[in-house]
């Protein structure tokens, strides 16, 4: 994306402006340049005559939206409620089976494929990615009601019969099915249409987390990086707050809380924080990249149609007898235990990274949240191991950094912390939130977020015939001469101090 710093408005001039000028400052927008060259926009101050119709108008949408999320909220509750009772049930009958129960992972994995691939291709997957892609695009098209169905049964299917998957990408595609709907029945435009479904995404996040503002910061976040839809921030809050409490009224929610020991704030524990945030960076691209890479060996190796679920639960059914079935599954209880200090597996994240690569690749359908959680959980533990600190305290830095890093929402990351584990952790989450999230680079479990703003003034955005693509500004001057560079100009502000 080219630099703003030459588009300054050169034409003001040291003379006052005449009335006629002045007058189109009041009804408009004025540009002012920094110092520095970058431009601010300036806007008026409004005539006195407008400023009751003004916010007659403000208050008229914020009443249309404040309606439109609460009705939002509840739909989308009742109905990802529903899912998770159903989910509940079924996973319990599968734990009645014994050690029998991941012989499901079969039936179970190849009834989630082929529903998926005959009736909702939509479907498949992590569903939160084709929320995503669906919102920034062709919602009209992209979003089909009768994938809800089709989403709760597969997804139902793969966790209930052992596959490495997490729950909040389909109560995302519920939400959004179930919005689109609403939208349709409310005769929404395009752009009202997207704020609704924003707002679904939302209320199925916070009925999934058990955490409203986390969920409902998350669905607003995670849609570009760097930038944050405010425009409906506050649709997206109310409905996934009355999401939240929609499905905890029919049993289906929870708020989670943990007890962790925060220490005190140190230079010390500063550092440490900082080191556990590159640490945590590093694991997020060893998830975003090891999905991937499972994937890629499943095409490569031409592991096509019924293979793939057979395959698939062939590969997770030796992970479940090599290394135990806390890596299948939806795995919440474990993440819960590793964070409580009852469950030691720094390893751990390895193993779930594979599993949950394998069981996506071979057709399951869930989330990549859950498992994420895992990742951090458990990577925070062999943090914790290797420097002999708290591994509770790491833990929870640890689902909080991982996450915000995997999804690039530092944001939500940091609230998801203070909601899971108290306000006191909120320094030491938003710097290992904000680290990761910097260190993981431009790569994301959804490949459709929209890139607004490079991450380092190293990379820039241009235009191309094929769209928009990120370009690294230095790619004809090599790391030795950038460091050179550098060197001479710190010796340069030594000498002229002296």
């Amino acid at each position: 994306m080219e630099d703003l710093n030459n588009k300054s408005d050169a034409s003001r001039a040291s003379a006052g402006p005449s009335p006629a000028e002045n007058s189109k400052a009041r009804q408009g927008e004025q540009r002012a340049a920094h110092d520095d060259g970058s431009i601010r926009i300036d806007i008026e101050k409004p005539d006195s005559g407008n400023i009751v119709r003004d916010e007659v108008w403000l208050m008229c949408t914020v009443v249309k939206w404040c309606f439109i999320s609460i009705v939002t909220g509840i739909a989308v509750g009742l109905v990802a409620g529903g899912f998770l009772l159903a989910l509940r049930r079924s996973m319990d009958f599968a734990a009645s089976l014994g050690a029998l129960h991941y012989l499901l992972l079969f039936p179970g994995l190849i009834l989630s494929y082929y529903l998926v691939r005959m009736l909702a291709p939509q479907s498949a997957g992590h569903g939160t990615e084709a929320v995503i892609d669906a919102i920034h695009n062709r919602h009209r098209t992209l979003i089909d009601v009768k994938a809800v169905p089709v989403k709760i049964i597969a997804t139902i299917a793969t966790i209930s019969s052992g596959g490495s998957v997490g729950i909040e990408g389909p109560c995302a595609q519920i939400g959004s099915g179930v919005s689109y709907l609403l939208g349709r029945i409310f005769n929404l435009d395009e752009s009202d249409m997207k704020k609704i479904i924003i707002c679904g995404i939302a209320a199925g996040f916070c009925a999934v987390f058990g955490t409203p503002v986390a969920g409902a910061i998350f669905a607003v976040e995670v849609l570009f990086v760097g930038q944050i839809f405010y425009d409906v921030l506050l649709p997206a809050l109310i409905s996934g707050i009355v999401g939240y409490f929609t499905a905890a009224s029919i049993g289906a929610g929870h708020l989670p809380s943990y007890l962790v020991e925060i220490p005190q704030i140190g230079p010390g524990v500063l550092v440490t924080v900082l080191a556990a945030g590159i640490f945590f960076g590093l694991v997020a691209i060893m998830n975003v990249e090891g999905i991937h890479f499972v994937n890629k060996m499943f095409v490569y190796y031409q592991i096509t149609g019924w293979k793939r679920p057979v395959g698939g639960a062939v590969l997770l059914l030796a992970t479940g007898i090599l290394f135990g079935g806390d890596f299948l599954g939806l795995g919440s209880d474990v993440i819960q235990s590793m964070i409580m200090g009852e469950r030691n597996l720094p390893l751990g994240f390895l193993i779930k990274i594979a599993a949950m690569g394998i069981t996506l690749s071979a057709g399951g359908c869930g989330g990549e949240i859950t498992p994420t959680l895992f990742v951090g959980a458990s990577s925070g533990l062999l943090f914790a191991t290797v420097f002999g600190l708290d591994p509770s305290f790491c833990s929870a830095l640890g689902v909080s950094a991982v996450l915000a890093a995997s999804t690039n929402t530092p944001i939500s990351g940091t609230i998801l912390a203070m909601e899971l584990f108290g306000a006191h952790i909120a320094a030491f989450a938003g710097i290992a939130c904000a680290v990761s999230y910097l260190v993981v680079g431009h790569r994301s479990l959804y490949p459709t977020q929209v890139l607004l703003s490079p991450k380092s003034r190293t990379f820039v955005i241009k235009k191309t015939e094929g769209g928009e693509q990120l370009v690294r500004r230095f790619d004809s001057i090599s790391l030795h001469r950038i460091a050179r560079f550098y060197l001479e100009r710190i010796k340069a502000k030594l000498i002229e101090r002296r």
